[in-house]
C-alpha cells in the first residue's frame, strides 16, 4: 500500500487553513506563507516559491524544476509532497482563497452593522469598501497577479476552472453588502460582485503592469460611481 500522502486533487483541503495563516488577525496570505517557511515548514516555502513563479508565468509557463530549486529541494520531494504540477497549483488556489475569503468577511461585517440609508451614506460606504478591497488586494501584489491572470487565461491543464465556485464563494460577502444596502437578491448580487471586483481589478492591473502608478481616491470614486450606476440604473 503506498505511503504517498493524499494531495488534494479531489479534495477541496488546502494544506494550511486560515487560521494556520491567522487570517482572521488580518495576517496577509504572503506574509503568512513566509513566516511559515522562516520557520521550517517545507510545503510553506515551495508554496512561496510556486506563487511567485505562477503570478510571473501563469500556468503553463511554470517548470516544476524551476520551483523546486528556488525553494531548495529535489523534484521528487516536490512530487510527495503535492503530487503533481497540478497538485500543487491546485493547493496553491485552495490555501489562498480560503484565507482570502476569511478576510473579506472581515472586511464587510463593520457595513452589516447598522443600516445604511440614503444616497450619501450608500456613496461613503461604498467608496470605503472599495478602498478596503483595493488594500487588501495590495497586500500581496503576487497574489493579485497569480489569481487575476488564472482568472482571465485559465490554462485547460491547471483545473483552475473547477475552482472557480470557490473563487464565488469567497466574494460572496461582497454581495452581502449589496443585499444590506439595496435589499438586492443574493442571486442578483452575485453578478453585481462580478462587476465590482472587475473594476477594481482593471486598477490593480494598472497597478501591476507599472509599479510606480499610484491608485487615486479619486480613481477609487470612479469605480463605486461606476458600480453604483450599474446598480441603481
Amino acid at each position: 500500500m503506498s505511503t504517498v500522502p493524499d494531495h488534494g486533487l479531489k479534495e477541496m483541503v488546502p494544506v494550511f487553513g486560515p487560521d494556520a495563516l491567522g487570517a482572521q488577525a488580518g495576517v496577509s496570505f504572503h506574509h503568512a506563507l513566509a513566516r511559515l517557511s522562516e520557520g521550517g515548514d517545507l510545503k510553506a516555502r515551495l508554496l512561496l516559491s510556486a506563487l511567485s513563479h505562477f503570478a510571473a508565468k501563469g500556468y503553463d509557463g511554470v517548470q516544476v524544476k524551476e520551483v523546486a530549486e528556488e525553494a531548495g529541494v529535489s523534484k521528487p520531494t516536490l512530487y510527495y509532497h503535492f503530487g503533481s504540477k497540478e497538485g500543487l497549483f491546485r493547493q496553491l488556489c485552495l490555501v489562498s482563497l480560503s484565507a482570502m475569503a476569511v478576510r473579506i468577511q472581515r472586511l464587510v461585517e463593520p457595513f452589516l452593522a447598522s443600516p445604511i440609508r440614503g444616497v450619501k451614506a450608500i456613496d461613503e460606504a461604498s467608496v470605503k469598501l472599495a478602498q478596503a478591497y483595493l488594500d487588501l488586494l495590495l497586500e500581496s501584489q503576487e497574489f493579485t497577479g497569480f489569481i487575476l491572470r488564472s482568472i482571465a487565461v485559465p490554462s485547460p491543464d491547471s483545473g483552475f476552472r473547477d475552482l472557480m465556485p470557490l473563487v464565488e464563494k469567497g466574494l460572496a460577502p461582497l454581495g452581502l453588502f449589496m443585499n444590506h444596502v439595496f435589499g438586492t437578491s443574493l442571486e442578483q448580487a452575485r453578478k453585481e460582485v462580478l462587476l465590482f471586483t472587475s473594476l477594481v481589478g482593471a486598477l490593480i492591473e494598472e497597478k501591476l503592469r507599472d509599479p510606480q502608478y499610484q491608485i487615486t481616491g479619486d480613481e477609487v470614486r470612479w469605480v463605486a460611481q461606476r458600480w453604483l450606476h450599474g446598480v441603481q440604473g
